[in-house]
């Protein structure tokens, strides 16, 4: 079980090799301790879902200075995408010293350089429970200010604390993934780190909900009781607000008043020559916004739909009408023939 939903989730993507994560003390591979490697053990443990896997575990060795942890080796990265980094951590025993998780070759949002940035550093709300640091670094061109990161509790999938975005430097041709424990005298404590991640956010990364792996009933559904901006913080009038595109299979919009209406005799259905004089008159077909309006207001997709499938009815009429003229033409002019030939 363990393996079939690492494997799954983990190579999708991932750039950290986790590989060498093999039972033993220290380093492994491209993860690089920090602290001694007494302090540094990885073993056979319980992970965050239930399973039996490979945990890193921390054990602080007394003196409060770095009590384990890794830095990565240089990983290459395109500065102009964004990148998400996760890793899974638990703490146990007590709430002494602080967890760090971190990057290099950052700044900012605002565009000021950090030397020594970290998405989060504190203490986890609780013992003996894990939790998914889920931090983002955004493409060095974004003007965005907006931070995306948090923290998730792996019991319910909620969101229970906010951590801090960067953005890559212009320059920027690698970075590293670093998680520590820092400054924990009590040597009976323990903090275990589980799955890294480092992923390009492309939309071929997996979703924050299938890292969590949270049962249905406890992540398909989300309220939120106010307005809702995705890389906006003024959705002004609207509930959910998104500066920037969106990829969906399908969308479904509710609308009411359907046009079937111009098929109703009562309808008045406006002449050619009528829809001629508004158009020199406007500069666009009636009911439809200019141009310039559409463009600085947007468009509502449920009343353009209706407004176009109108507008289609109406040519439908006026076609129907143009053939049967053209028929009784056709026919006036076989009959002239016909009276011509005789």
């Amino acid at each position: 079980m363990l393996i079939g939903f690492w494997c799954t989730v983990s190579h999708a993507q991932n750039l950290l090799d986790v590989n060498a994560w093999n039972i033993g003390s220290g380093s492994a591979g491209m993860f690089s301790l920090s602290g001694l490697p007494s302090e540094n053990i990885r073993e056979w443990g319980e992970t965050p879902h239930g399973h039996r896997g490979i945990i890193w575990k921390s054990i602080p060795g007394g003196d409060a200075q770095a009590d384990g942890g890794w830095n990565t080796t240089d990983i290459t990265i395109d500065p102009s995408k964004m990148y998400r980094m996760t890793v899974w951590i638990k703490k146990s025993n007590s709430t002494s010293g602080r967890t760090y998780f971190g990057c290099r070759s950052v700044s900012n949002l605002d565009g000021v350089a950090n030397g020594n940035p970290y998405f989060w550093n504190g203490v986890l709300p609780k013992l003996d429970q894990w939790y998914l640091l889920v931090g983002y670094i955004h493409a060095h061109t974004d003007a965005s200010t907006v931070h995306l990161g948090g923290i998730y509790d792996g019991s319910t999938g909620q969101k229970v604390l906010s951590m801090t975005d960067f953005k890559f430097t212009a320059s920027a041709t690698s970075t590293v993934h670093r998680a520590y424990l820092y400054y924990d005298p009590n040597i009976n404590d323990q903090q275990f780190f589980y799955a890294p991640r480092l992923e390009m956010v492309n939309g071929n990364e997996p979703s924050v909900e299938s890292l969590l792996g949270v049962s249905s009933t406890q992540s398909s559904l989300a309220y939120f009781p106010g307005k809702v901006g995705i890389k906006t913080q003024t959705p002004r009038e609207y509930d959910l607000a998104v500066n920037g595109p969106i990829r969906s299979k399908e969308i479904k919009v509710e609308t009411a008043n359907w046009p079937d209406y111009v098929f109703e005799e009562a309808y008045d259905l406006k002449t050619l020559a009528e829809i001629e004089q508004f158009i020199k008159s406007n500069g666009h077909l009636p009911e439809l916004p200019k141009a310039k309006d559409a463009e600085r207001d947007g468009i509502s997709l449920g009343e353009m739909n209706k407004i176009l499938l109108k507008k289609i009815e109406e040519l439908t009429l006026h076609l129907i009408e143009k053939d049967k003229r053209l028929e009784r033409v056709e026919k006036e002019l076989s009959a002239i023939k016909e009276n011509g030939n005789k």
